[in-house]
């Protein structure tokens, strides 16, 4: 039952494409623990074409919707729902999560506590991957093998290569079924992704396939995603060694899954995850709000790490993760928007920086719970995501930090855009291909500063001028990363 001072509150949303998460998300928010009658749920749709609009107006006519012609990001789309938000409170939540009852009442809590001498401007919550997982260690011997690194040689530490790797669930038919039989039984492949190498491995190579392969560095931790806890779960992949008879354990809590003698010619493997073992499940976190450091770099806090209890108390922090957080419409008012122009990535970091120089303050709460699909709406280091992060964040310091900020900033993205060529030119020379995406785009970004810079010195000279709180206050939040 609503009570006369709870707020209206806007639930914001901006879709492209992501029909297969909007079951997840609605339902989720027509389950809060909060006065429906206080709520205004908006989605923005980024001209999308999946028939996400007619699904949504079929399936939650109660949902408000804004239909774009053409995709204008994260930025553009959420700008667009806060002209048309009406509460007193606007909440953020990617289309690809799922929200915890108690979601919004628990930012709310902390809005409350707001005051003119500590004014809050936006709160979030914990965020964690949308499956929980089993922590698989990953054990084998470890030995070193000479590698060449710019003409000299050292002692590399090798454990196991592992390459295809998939998990699904057991109902979808038995360990040995083929690819092309248990997609005829309906099985999905969103959770082979969101496998997690969590400890103990190499950056991923990629093989002549274009699969990707991970060398351990002897022992491992490996996380699962849990899809049917009603069910067990196949784990598959195929493993091998650089020195021969490598002996290899595969262990989850007290429990040994398997042990394998392994050598230099790969094997399949598959191991059965009996349910009774979910036990050991644990999320994994996503985000507990973002940092910082001194190249203003952003970080979201507990990336990838266990949900333990780490992340257990209300705190302030620099900035929020734009998955999810809940703002207050004066801050909007007082901040301005999300800048258009960064269309995705680096946004969030932006207004927050911008909100900070006005004086407000953003806060974390562990009390409140969003479930997030990572990147499902985008690729991570598509030639789209690379552009914009590598952009953007230049830009972001450009229009909000100190001048000798932005020109070191510039001055290291020219010479690592150097370096780089040049280490790609020499791997050409020697006869590697190297399929280097970013080679372009860092040139294309290099020449796009010399009408970007000026197009947004009016920008910059609007924050930089009308802000309350200094640069060393800034500096203060500098973490090292």
């Amino acid at each position: 039952m609503a009570q006369d001072d709870d707020p209206l509150i806007s639930v914001l949303t901006v879709n492209w494409n992501g029909k297969r998460y909007l079951d997840d998300l609605f339902n989720s928010i027509f389950s809060l623990n909060y006065p429906m009658e206080k709520l205004q749920v908006l989605m923005v749709d980024n001209n999308s074409s999946d028939d996400s609009v007619k699904y949504v107006k079929k399936k939650f006519p109660s949902v408000e919707i804004v239909e774009l012609d053409e995709n204008r990001g994260y930025a553009g789309g959420n700008n667009e729902g806060f002209k048309r938000a009406k509460g007193k409170y606007i909440a953020l939540i990617n289309n690809d999560c799922m929200a915890d009852p108690g979601w919004l009442g628990e930012m709310l809590a902390i809005f409350n506590k707001s005051t003119s001498d500590a004014k809050i401007g936006a709160v979030g919550p914990k965020v964690v991957f949308y499956w929980q997982y089993l922590p698989l260690q990953i054990i084998s011997e470890s030995h070193n093998i000479a590698e060449k690194d710019k003409g000299n040689t050292k002692p590399r530490r090798l454990g196991v290569r592992l390459s295809q790797v998939k998990a699904y669930p057991s109902s979808m038919g038995n360990a040995k079924t083929d690819k092309s039989s248990r997609a005829k039984s309906g099985y999905s492949a969103d959770i082979e992704p969101e496998i997690r190498y969590l400890d103990g491995f190499y950056p991923p190579e990629t093989g002549s396939s274009g699969e990707a392969i991970y060398w351990t560095r002897g022992n491992a931790v490996m996380a699962v995603p849990i899809a049917d806890i009603s069910t067990d779960t196949i784990l598959e992949l195929k493993v091998s060694s650089e020195i021969s008879a490598n002996n290899l354990k595969i262990v989850l809590g007290e429990e040994i899954l398997k042990v394998k003698k392994v050598g230099k010619r790969p094997v399949k493997i598959w191991i059965k995850i009996a349910s009774d073992l979910y036990r050991y499940r644990k999320d994994i976190i996503n985000s507990c709000g973002a940092k910082i450091n001194r190249s203003f770099y952003s970080r979201d806090r507990g990336y990838l790490s266990f949900d333990d209890g780490q992340y257990c108390r209300v705190e302030e922090i620099f900035a929020l993760s734009g998955s999810s957080f809940m703002v207050d419409r004066k801050m909007l008012e007082d901040t301005g928007y999300f800048d258009p122009d960064f269309f995705t990535y680096y946004e969030d970091i932006d207004l927050f920086w911008r909100a900070r120089l006005k004086g407000w303050k953003h806060f974390f709460t562990p009390n409140a719970l969003i479930r997030h699909h990572h990147c499902g709406s985008g690729k991570e280091w598509s030639y789209d995501f690379t552009y914009h992060v590598l952009r953007n964040r230049l830009l972001m310091i450009y229009k909000n930090g100190w001048l000798l900020a932005f020109i070191r900033s510039q001055a290291a993205f020219t010479v690592s855009k150097a370096i780089h060529t040049l280490y790609y030119l020499s791997q050409l020379v020697r006869g590697s291909k190297v399929r280097r995406m970013d080679i372009p785009i860092r040139f294309r970004i290099f020449f796009e500063m010399f009408y970007l810079l000026p197009k947004y010195l009016k920008k910059r000279l609007d924050i930089r001028l009308s802000r309350k709180t200094g640069d060393r206050q800034i500096k203060t939040w500098f973490k090292v990363f």
